[in-house]
């Protein structure tokens, strides 16, 4: 086992009292320090389950659950919470206590000093972005978007190394839930803490995860980055449910840097422009809506440092 291994999964299976079957069956898994992997499948695949062994909510049947090299059943099962947070759909925050003392949560367990627990709190209101001004509010009194957000925030408030989300979003309106898909990603990326994300849905999975598993009756499928998987699929039941022939979903995938090409002449005044992070699916609605032979793209600091053309996005296809 490497040391860049966060969590690792060693023939780990789980069956319940009176099941026919496992829940989980024997599934081996290293997952790297600082990946985003979101776990992927229908209701009853075992996706939950995986996640919740990880922090002993369910306790593995057999094989050996490693965090940070660690065997989970030698570390004090609070000791291992305390380390992990954890968001749930259903948020769970208490309903009696205010932002701040929700945020606080761990931080107090850990037996922080107030100047310490508060400085903290801020920072995370911040992070997620909530109006400091919050902090005095009740969960009654927010949103369900907003009362996630101080979800995510309590669960990062005792600083922990591995987040485990369990369709955090599935309940939340479509716009409010790209919001936070987009900033959970930019927090994520600051902050490079492991996360381990269930989803239902496959477009979530595939805009999160740097890598994604995919799991059926209790069985890694497959485990691979977004595009790989659409492109290699492993199996039928992956190329069915990931849709492998969506010519969109792939050009989503793949980032304008990816494919451009160096300029061929000068820039000219009006031509479409992206950025190297957007998608070629972005670029091809820029081609299409304004009529252009070519969008330029542009790098950090806003020059044209390369182009696209619908042939080479028909290629890609």
């Amino acid at each position: 086992m490497s040391a860049q291994h966060a969590i690792v999964f060693d023939k780990v299976t789980k069956t319940f009292p009176k099941a026919s079957k496992p829940s989980v069956n024997e599934t081996s898994l290293a997952i790297e320090k600082g990946a985003f992997v979101t776990i992927l499948g229908a209701s009853g695949c075992g996706k939950t389950t995986l996640l919740k062994m990880v922090n002993r909510i369910i306790e593995p049947s057999g094989g050996k659950l490693s965090v940070f090299g660690k065997d989970i059943r030698e570390v004090p099962v609070n000791e291992l919470r305390q380390s992990i947070g954890y968001v749930i759909q259903q948020v769970g925050l208490f309903p009696h206590m205010t932002i701040e003392e929700n945020i606080a949560t761990v931080p107090n367990i850990l037996g922080w000093d107030r100047q310490k627990t508060q400085k903290r709190t801020e920072e995370l209101m911040e992070l997620v972005h909530l109006p400091t001004n919050f902090k005095n509010r009740y969960p009654r009194q927010l949103s369900g978007g907003q009362q996630q957000r101080v979800g995510i925030a309590r669960a990062m408030a005792g600083d922990p190394e591995i987040l485990l989300m369990d369709e955090p979003f599935g309940a939340i309106d479509a716009i409010t839930r790209t919001k936070l898909q987009d900033d959970f990603l930019d927090i994520q990326r600051k902050l490079g803490k492991t996360v381990l994300f269930v989803t239902h849905d496959v477009d979530e999975a595939l805009k999160l995860g740097d890598r994604v598993v995919v799991m059926n009756e209790g069985t890694i499928q497959q485990y691979d980055t977004p595009l790989g998987m659409v492109s290699k699929p492993a199996n039928e039941f992956v190329k069915q449910l990931i849709r492998t022939d969506d010519l969109f979903l792939r050009l989503q995938l793949i980032n304008a840097s990816e494919k451009m090409i160096a300029l061929t002449e000068p820039p000219r005044e009006g031509e479409p422009r992206v950025s190297g992070n957007e998608s070629l699916r972005n670029v091809l609605q820029r081609l299409l809506v304004q009529g252009s032979g070519r969008v330029l793209v542009e790098d950090a600091d806003g020059l044209p440092v390369g182009q696209l053309t619908l042939d080479i996005l028909k290629f890609e296809g």
